[in-house]
C-alpha cells in the first residue's frame, strides 16, 4: 500500500494560520509605532515646544520683571522638562529683596514666578534722588521724585546701614494711619542716645524718640494728639515719659502733660 499524502495543520486548519498572520501584523505595528513615537520624541525635544518661551511675572512693585527674570537664572531656550522650579524659587530668594517667591510651570512653555515683596515704608535721598527703603532696610532702585508716594516718610542722616534698618523696622510695626502721618524722620543723635530721632508730622506736630521704643509708644499718638491744642503745635516729647513741649513764643516755653494710652485707659475703666 502507498503512504497517504501529508496534510499540514495550516490547510486542515485555515483558521489558524490567519490568527498568525494577524498576530504577526499586529507586531509589525507596534513596533512601527514605537519606532514613530521614538522620532516625535527626539524631535520633540529637539524642536522649541520643549523650550522655555516665556515668563509671567506678579505681585512687583520695585523689582522690574527684567530684574526678577535675570534672578531666576532661566533663559528663553532653557529645556522646559530639566529645569527645576524650587531651585528657580531659591535663587530668587538669594538674590532679590523679596520676603517669597513661588514658581510653577505652566504647560507646554511658560514659567510663572509670583513674588511676595517686602512693604515699602520710607524713602532716603542719596545724590538727589530719592531711594525707596524696604520694610527690611534694604535699598532699590531710585526713583523720580514726581513719583514719590505721599504717604511714605522721607528719612534723613541714615548713614549706618544696621540704623537704617532698625528704623525701616520700627517704621514698618506702626499702625497704617499712624505710618501715614509721618512726614519726615531725622537721626539726631545726642549726648544720651545714638538712636534718637525727631520725627516731623503731617499735621505740624514734632516728635522726640527714641528707635527702640518709637513703634511702641507711637502706637498711642492719635490718642495723645485728641489731648492737644491743633492750633498750638510744638514737641511729642516719647523719649522716657509722654508730654508735651510747644514751640517758643514771644520767649515764652509753654509746656503741657500728656497722658499716655495707658493712662487714659485706666480712667476710662473707672
Amino acid at each position: 500500500m502507498g503512504r497517504k499524502p501529508v496534510v499540514s495543520l495550516e490547510d486542515r486548519v485555515p483558521q489558524l494560520k490567519q490568527r498568525r498572520r494577524k498576530k504577526a501584523n499586529r507586531r509589525m505595528l507596534a513596533v512601527v509605532m514605537l519606532f514613530v513615537l521614538i522620532i516625535l520624541v527626539i524631535l520633540y525635544f529637539q524642536s522649541s515646544f520643549s523650550k522655555v518661551q516665556q515668563f509671567s511675572i506678579e505681585g512687583t512693585e520695585w523689582h522690574t520683571d527684567e530684574k526678577v527674570i535675570e534672578a531666576t537664572g532661566v533663559n528663553i531656550g532653557d529645556s522646559y522638562w530639566t529645569t527645576d522650579a524650587q531651585a528657580v524659587e531659591d535663587s530668587l530668594l538669594s538674590q532679590l529683596e523679596v520676603e517669597s517667591a513661588e514658581v510653577t510651570k505652566k504647560f507646554p512653555t511658560t514659567f510663572t514666578v509670583k513674588i511676595n515683596e517686602y512693604d515699602h515704608v520710607a524713602f532716603i535721598q542719596q545724590d538727589q534722588q530719592f531711594v525707596p527703603v524696604l520694610e527690611n532696610g534694604a535699598l532699590m532702585d531710585a526713583v523720580p521724585s514726581n513719583e514719590l508716594p505721599s504717604h511714605a516718610p522721607l528719612l534723613f542722616g541714615f548713614v549706618s546701614d544696621s540704623v537704617l534698618k532698625e528704623m525701616a523696622g520700627a517704621l514698618s510695626k506702626l499702625p497704617a494711619e499712624v505710618q501715614q502721618s509721618v512726614s519726615e524722620v531725622h537721626l539726631t543723635p545726642d549726648d544720651t542716645d545714638a538712636g534718637h530721632i525727631s520725627v516731623y508730622m503731617n499735621d505740624g506736630f514734632e516728635v522726640s524718640a527714641i528707635i527702640d521704643t518709637f513703634a511702641e509708644k507711637m502706637e498711642h499718638y492719635p490718642s495723645i494728639i485728641t489731648q492737644l491744642d491743633p492750633d498750638v503745635k510744638g514737641i511729642i516729647d516719647l523719649e522716657v515719659g509722654s508730654y508735651f513741649r510747644a514751640y517758643e513764643t514771644s520767649n515764652e516755653e509753654v509746656q503741657e502733660s500728656v497722658e499716655d494710652e495707658e493712662a487714659a485707659g485706666e480712667e476710662e475703666g473707672q
